[in-house]
């Protein structure tokens, strides 16, 4: 299935997401993740599920900071990566607008220029969120994984056919 699929861009080419672009689930290894030695004195932004879904495209505030120890079991993402959320609120996207670190509830995509951008992928997805939620329906706590977004192919505008 080509989820972005229509009249007017039948003509462009049509790729897995992971050929877009770097996709990685982002990380949170210590447990438990409310652990005080992971923020006390924090400095590196983290961003949650929750301030995804609040965003207006870009994120640019956080409540919660990691500290060198927090950073250590996490990682740093640089400004504009899309992230995408796979568990509680499914399928919500937003920029980062300053590097920020994100736990394994949320994705990361970084465009490969000369294939596609964060900014067109936050549109498509946008466009998709609702057929993405209602295919992850059902469970007790709704979620997605990485195996199932990279399955999704998008028309892509970069690379038009020639016809």
């Amino acid at each position: 299935m080509i989820y972005n699929d229509s009249k007017y861009n039948s003509d462009w080419a049509i790729k897995p997401l992971n050929k877009l672009g770097e996709f990685n689930r982002g990380k949170s290894k210590h447990r438990p993740r409310n652990d005080k030695r992971l923020f006390d004195n924090g400095t590196y932004p983290l961003v949650q599920t929750g301030e995804i879904s609040a965003a207006n495209l870009y994120i640019r505030s956080h409540s919660a900071a990691y500290n060198d120890f927090g950073l250590k079991q996490s990682k740093l993402w640089p400004e504009n990566t899309l992230c995408i959320t796979i568990a509680a609120n499914i399928a919500e996207t937003a920029l980062l607008g300053y590097p920020m670190c994100f736990p394994d509830s949320i994705v990361g995509f970084n465009a490969y220029p000369e294939e596609s951008s964060e900014l067109f992928m936050h549109y498509v997805f946008t466009y998709i969120k609702r057929a993405i939620q209602n295919s992850a329906s059902g469970s007790i706590q709704d979620n997605i994984n990485i195996d199932y977004l990279t399955s999704f192919k998008f028309s892509n505008p970069q690379e038009i056919i020639s016809g």
